[in-house]
């Protein structure tokens, strides 16, 4: 039976049909990629700020903007993630486009005063500015401790590329970003903005939440998809697809951004009646079979760090110390924070480990920052990696691990003291622990020397202590020392690794 339709107009709705097939079968991703490559074309427009005078809406007004809980998105179809908006105001002001997206189509999710509590903020009169106003971020919910719990804040979405995601029994600590632009290159950096998400409506029997987003910026535009898979240990799977509109000096893939005021390394305690107070303790790197841990630590100013890698398997920054003892913070839980890893579902090639720390006399900064640059550069443009947050390490991850990094550089013991000298203690655990001591193998790859270790057992942590001092000279280049435990010869742990700082380097 022929079509009652001219042959070329035919031939259009075939092609149309079949490219809404091939986007209900490929979900938001292949639209989104469409719609980013088109507006690779087009110059950078950022986006504009909302009509209405957010400004007033203080942080005080702010804190008592309340989403309703009988509002939450997709609630009434009790369907397993369900959606909460961000509401504008302080420095929240550059909108945000939100749309389910279900069957190959996109239905818009529009702004509305009905889901918020403006009971105690009534002087604002917020509800009249509606039809200006737009949603500046999504938070999304879940069931973390299974289908029988309740829902819980897992993922949220708020500013720039920035996201937060949490495991079981975790509270919100450090950040990750859809992409990193030129971030060590200091007054060259761009922070992307996700500026439309798409959500797929998940089956009643989801265990997965797939949502899409938009990136853009003066350098590239993108298309991430993430797929959440919330748990004891949240699961996000990022995939993004980049449209450079022009030449970027980096890209930084899975930047990690979070803070470390002081801990139990520290020379300086800043009047704090607090121990510790960080979101992350430690910088996780494996290479293969090769497990390398170094301590965060304050640094006077600013300082970068390159890691080159031949090819890598994953990094993180990582909270692993979770005893409250050592924070006696009962608002902040920062024994709770959460640890995240990433993972390459790709091969990365050639690259570095790149770690950023400034100083700060404040818990209310961040201050560091980890990302994975590759040596492919401009190549580089199509991310795919999962992220993984929560409270325990990596599975693989089965050597001995340093839980504890003690220093000093005053002559508080019997050895003799030394301007420019440096006392370390590191216990390491997660190892059997005997009558025979592990090899304790140590480098410094600095100008100087160091006193040869002391292992002993350390019943109260069931593992072995390693005692050491490094002398460094004048530094002509980055010194690092390193420790690890060895089994005949085998690796009984992970590599401790420690940056000297140049203060102690240059001291005469």
């Amino acid at each position: 039976m022929k079509p009652n339709l001219p042959l070329w107009l035919f031939s259009t709705l075939i092609l149309v049909m079949a490219s809404a097939s091939v986007q209900a079968a490929d979900g938001c991703f292949g639209h989104v990629q469409q719609l980013a490559e088109q507006l690779s074309a087009q110059p950078f427009s950022k986006t504009p700020m909302m009509q209405v005078d957010t400004g007033r809406i203080t942080y005080d007004h702010y804190q008592h903007i309340k989403f309703k809980g009988n509002q939450t998105y997709w609630r009434d179809e009790m369907l397993p993630f369900q959606l909460e908006f961000m509401h504008p105001g302080m420095h929240f002001i550059r909108p945000i486009e939100l749309f389910e997206w279900k069957d190959g189509q996109a239905t818009p999710i529009k702004f509305s005063s009905k889901y918020y509590d403006y009971s105690e903020v009534k002087d604002l009169h917020l509800e009249r500015d509606e039809d200006k106003m737009a949603f500046t971020g999504l938070r999304i919910l879940s069931k973390l401790g299974g289908k029988h719990s309740s829902y819980t804040e897992t993922l949220v979405f708020q500013g720039a590329s920035y996201f937060r995601a949490l495991g079981l029994d975790n509270r919100y600590g450090l950040s990750a970003r859809g992409l990193g632009i030129n971030t060590s290159l200091e007054g060259q950096e761009e922070f992307p903005d996700y500026t439309k998400f798409w959500l797929e409506k998940p089956a009643r029997d989801a265990e997965q939440l797939v949502l899409c987003a938009l990136l853009d910026s003066p350098s590239t535009t993108g298309a991430t998809r993430f797929v959440l898979t919330p748990g004891k240990t949240t699961g996000i799977e990022v995939e993004t697809q980049l449209y450079p509109r022009q030449g970027m000096a980096e890209i930084g893939v899975a930047p990690l951004t979070s803070m470390f005021f002081h801990g139990e390394n520290s020379q300086e305690r800043y009047g704090d009646y607090r121990p510790e107070v960080h979101d992350s303790d430690g910088l996780l790197i494996q290479q293969g079979k090769d497990w390398r841990w170094q301590p965060l630590v304050e640094v006077p100013y600013f300082n970068f760090q390159s890691l080159p890698l031949d090819g890598i398997s994953g990094f993180g920054l990582m909270q692993r110390d979770r005893n409250f003892d050592h924070y006696q913070d009962l608002e902040a839980w920062y024994h709770a924070r959460p640890s995240v890893w990433v993972e390459p579902m790709e091969d990365w090639g050639k690259g570095n480990i790149q770690l950023l720390r400034l100083h700060t006399e404040s818990d209310t900064v961040d201050n560091v920052v980890a990302y994975w640059k590759s040596d492919a550069g401009q190549d580089f443009r199509h991310l795919h990696y999962r992220l993984s947050w929560g409270m325990d390490e990596p599975p693989a991850h089965t050597l001995g691990k340093a839980v504890s990094t003690l220093a000093t550089n005053r002559a508080v013991d019997s050895m003799p003291g030394h301007k420019g000298r440096m006392r370390f203690i590191v216990d390491f655990a997660g190892m059997p622990s005997g009558k025979e001591a592990p090899e304790a193998e140590v480098t410094f790859d600095g100008k100087g020397h160091y006193n040869p270790p002391v292992v002993v057992e350390n019943p109260y942590t069931k593992g072995w202590r390693v005692i050491t001092a490094v002398f460094p000279e004048i530094c002509e280049k980055d010194a690092t020392l390193t420790i690890q435990l060895t089994n005949g010869g085998n690796p009984a742990s992970e590599i401790w690794s420690y940056p000297i700082p140049e203060t102690l380097c240059n001291a005469p």
